[in-house]
């Protein structure tokens, strides 16, 4: 980890601070799209952030139709084993909302991809609409699952105020360039006793000290920001929201797999050897052995990915403009 310390140009979106330390190089080791970046630590609030930011339209390319958040209908997998293990984590999402949250309501899935969570939501009695910048993945969940599904971004979609039971955004918020205008235009959908539900990388993770640039949770350039509990805390204090519970629920081992991948992919050994180190951390023993391990580092939000349930901060005027 490099000490030095560079002003970058823009302010930090957590807090408006300018003086970043540069933690390392960043390039994208999901699809080996060309691009150098930086993966920087705001001095003074600690929110990470890639540097240079890009704008949607340049962010676009990387983002093609294999990227890994636009997956079959889990009744589609041809696997027995696949189609239990995904119906499992789609349900551990739907029960921990409807725990939360309670009785079936409308619930808005910003970056929905191909409508998974949301045919789960459907399944437990709740009105589901997605909102999907990719084409392709808005054209499968309208056609596979029948959703309403508007395809484009947040800032353009044709909601009404105040519309909204539940707002979620899995795995979504660090794709964001702006987020304290997301968040300012979700509490405008919002219902005044509404929720929000965000998952999202946690840069307090243990994977991510041990893994350092490999890590999962960094996904240069598609994830412009990153954040820790206090700095998630922070913005949506800011932002009007306040914190109901930050639980560790997802990612779990197959967040740790793709770290192992993008480090083994750097490292000079056979192919056969990386073939036979995945094949094992993939074995249904190598997952059994690591439960303990995961289940200390979600009681501890240590985990690679975090849960937050926040609502809206009471006051008068919450459906007023950005």
């Amino acid at each position: 980890m490099s000490d030095s310390i560079s002003v970058i140009p823009g302010n930090c979106v957590n807090c408006g601070g300018c003086h970043f330390k540069k933690l390392h190089p960043g390039r994208d080791r999901l699809h080996r799209l060309p691009g150098e970046f930086s993966v920087d630590e705001c001095l003074s609030c600690g929110l990470i952030t890639v540097h240079p930011r890009l704008s949607l339209e340049e962010s676009s390319k990387y983002y093609p139709s294999d990227y890994v958040s636009y997956p079959v209908a889990v009744e589609d997998e041809k696997s027995r084993f696949r189609r239990w293990d995904r119906w499992y984590g789609r349900e551990k999402r739907c029960r921990a909302i409807i725990k939360r949250v309670g009785s079936p309501g409308r619930v808005l899935d910003i970056g929905c991809a191909t409508g998974i969570f949301l045919s789960g939501m459907r399944q437990h009695g709740w009105e589901c609409y997605g909102i999907e910048p990719s084409e392709f993945a808005a054209n499968y969940a309208r056609r596979r699952f029948d959703l309403e599904v508007f395809q484009g971004y947040l800032e353009n979609a044709p909601f009404p105020l105040g519309h909204f039971d539940l707002i979620t955004l899995w795995d979504v918020l660090e794709h964001l360039p702006d987020p304290v205008t997301s968040l300012a235009q979700i509490r405008q959908l919002l219902k005044p006793d509404g929720w929000l539900v965000l998952s999202l990388p946690n840069a307090s993770a243990w994977e991510r000290r041990w893994f350092g640039e490999y890590w999962v949770g960094w996904d240069v350039p598609r994830h412009y920001n990153t954040f820790e509990p206090r700095t998630i805390k922070h913005l949506l204090e800011k932002c009007g929201f306040s914190i109901r519970e930050i639980a560790s629920f997802t990612g779990r081992h197959g967040a740790m797999l793709i770290s192992l991948e993008f480090l083994l992919a750097d490292k000079k050994i056979s192919p056969r050897a990386k073939t036979i180190i995945l094949r094992l951390m993939r074995s249904i023993v190598a997952r059994a052995f690591t439960l303990p391990f995961y289940g200390l580092a979600d009681a501890l939000n240590r985990s690679s990915v975090m849960n937050v349930f926040a609502q809206i901060t009471p006051d008068d005027g919450h459906l007023g403009k950005v």
